[in-house]
């Protein structure tokens, strides 16, 4: 049951089409796993919160530091978050945002032993870490747990998102190349520092908070399959350091996907704002490719 109260403050909800008290009780009645309450988490956290989903689980090992102050709003109350951890900041953010959202938060770093644990019930997963070696722990849970995960970040002025629920679409290692990346993080691992700006930040999580809306509500069907970027430089895309960053990731299966609809990373130096790809699952992959409904 919604109180009054969350009557009145969901109120311009129930003025969309399709979307009715019913509806909010299904957000009120799902539960999220949000892994990182930093750059992207900021935003996703916020954003949940003010949706009205019931329950947020938050997992963040960091603390907030003054250099995070230019996208980290969640966090950017007072000087006294500075030194606390992330998770707990943005519990307490949360409950001065909306209080009827419960919060559980950790703050030890996830592994593959306790991934499941943490994740617990929830219904999906908001992948919002930098390093890839967790993205793939994520993304194994994911489908242990038979739940969608987004996927979405920065890359300098640019953004991409995807949602991974195989086998409906494709699966983490149909794109991203888990040995590759593995190097190239042991080879920078000392280097922690990356760009970011807020609006980038902010542009990739409102995007895919749009689709996930969809899937909690069901409303419209979600972007499955589509692999989006925004660039917020759309020319000499390929001076960009973050650009030739993201291509050493991918797979030669998401390459090939990418050049024949027109995006080559190899030659690409300019491109529109948006960029929509079509990426479905690979047959040959040998994580999913054996699934049905491929």
């Amino acid at each position: 049951m919604l109180s009054d109260l969350e009557k009145a403050r969901y109120a311009r909800h129930f003025l969309l089409p399709g979307w009715d008290e019913e509806c909010q009780k299904k957000l009120k009645n799902t539960t999220v796993f949000v892994a990182g309450a930093g750059g992207t988490g900021s935003p996703t956290i916020t954003m949940l919160a003010l949706l009205g989903v019931g329950k947020i689980r938050i997992c963040d090992f960091d603390v907030f530091e003054e250099s995070n102050k230019n996208r980290q709003f969640l966090h950017s109350i007072s000087d006294e978050r500075l030194g606390m951890n992330k998770a707990m900041s943005a519990a307490k953010t949360v409950y001065s945002i909306n209080p009827n959202v419960r919060v559980e938060y950790f703050t030890d770093k996830f592994t593959e032993d306790n991934i499941d644990d943490i994740v617990g019930d929830a219904d999906y997963i908001f992948d919002c870490v930098d390093k890839f070696k967790y993205k793939f722990i994520l993304a194994d849970c994911a489908v242990r747990k038979r739940i969608p995960m987004f996927f979405y970040g920065i890359m300098g002025y640019d953004f991409f998102g995807y949602i991974f629920y195989p086998p409906k679409t494709a699966c983490f290692n149909c794109l991203f190349d888990k040995e590759k990346i593995q190097k190239i993080e042991k080879l920078h691992s000392r280097s922690s520092e990356v760009a970011a700006m807020s609006p980038a930040l902010f542009s990739a999580s409102g995007v895919m908070m749009l689709q996930a809306v969809k899937m909690m509500l069901g409303y419209d069907e979600p972007a499955y399959n589509k692999f989006y970027f925004g660039f917020g430089k759309q020319s000499n895309v390929l001076h960009e350091r973050s650009v030739r960053g993201f291509k050493f990731w991918n797979t030669k299966y998401f390459d090939e996907k990418c050049a024949v609809q027109g995006f080559n990373w190899k030659t690409k130096d300019s491109t529109d704002l948006f960029e929509v790809l079509n990426i479905t699952g690979n047959p040959e992959c040998p994580y999913c490719g054996n699934m049905t409904n491929r």
